[in-house]
């Protein structure tokens, strides 16, 4: 083979390379994760049952997490730089008073509540004082629920109150919450009159009871006041929040790659050699 026809050999090749990955490329800002709507997989791994995983969670990209329902709307959480135990920021839930409410959810993809109770649940919190922070499992398909009986719909509420307590002032991590007790905001089968009992019990009397979307809150009846919240830990998935997204190549793995150059100094050779490609 000539010299000339192994470099347009190589320069097809190139541009093959290239037509296949700058499109995807192009397609991705620098820093996403992907897309901003709920239960997307972008920048996420899947798991059982219909349930996306998002590792991360920031102010620009929030992957899933937020209010994604009419009935909690403005009552907001907020990224911060404030820190729990890493170094890149967290989920402040913050409250002006007892009528307000301070929550950020995300998609379960409705597994049974069964199936999710033999997964850790956890997270971690800071702040001056004690743990304020409830863990919250938005659920439908309960039984002999009075509120919300074609449905089933009801929240089942975590509260370090209920669970022994911990000081929050240095960070802690309010971890195996699937073996605390829990209350229910609707009578439902095995949990009444919001009384705390354990979640196995609840899980046992409703056998239809999925997950809609799990979260982190302040609920009502709280002076002014404000904690950090990070590391939520759900069905096999930990989210950690951070306030800004990470720095990251346009090009992704390809940005090592010198694609353009090699293709310019390829070119170059043909070019200085086209008198004797000749027609």
């Amino acid at each position: 083979m000539s010299k000339n026809a192994f470099r347009i050999g190589s320069a097809a090749a190139l541009l093959g390379a290239a037509a296949l990955v700058l499109p995807a490329a192009a397609g991705a800002a620098p820093g996403s994760l992907g897309s901003l709507d709920p239960g997307s997989s972008g920048g996420s791994s899947g798991s059982s049952g219909g349930f996306t995983c998002s590792a991360l969670s920031t102010e620009d990209t929030p992957n899933g997490w937020g209010i994604p329902f009419d009935d909690e709307l403005g009552q907001d959480a907020f990224y911060t730089a404030d820190t729990v135990f890493d170094d890149d920021g967290s989920l402040e839930l913050r409250v002006d008073g007892p009528t307000d409410r301070s929550v950020s959810y995300h998609e379960a993809g409705g597994i049974e509540l069964s199936d999710a109770i033999t997964e850790d649940i956890a997270f971690a919190e800071k702040r001056a004082g004690n743990s304020i922070a409830a863990f919250q499992l938005r659920l439908t398909g309960t039984t002999d629920n009075t509120t919300h009986p074609v449905n089933g719909f009801t929240t089942l509420v975590w509260e370090a109150t209920y669970n022994g307590g911990a000081d929050a002032t240095t960070g802690v991590t309010n971890a195996a919450l699937e073996d605390g007790l829990w209350w229910s905001t609707s009578n439902i089968a095995g949990a009444q009159n919001r009384v705390p009992v354990s979640l196995a019990s609840i899980a046992a009397a409703n056998p239809d009871a999925v997950v809609d979307h799990y979260g982190v809150g302040i609920g009502t009846g709280a002076a002014a006041t404000s904690t950090l919240v990070d590391e939520v830990t759900f069905n096999g998935c930990t989210t950690n929040f951070a306030l800004e997204d990470p720095e990251s190549s346009s090009l992704g793995s390809l940005g090592s790659l010198d694609l353009f150059g090699s293709l310019s100094t390829l070119f170059g050779s043909l070019n200085g050699s086209s008198g004797s490609l000749g027609s």
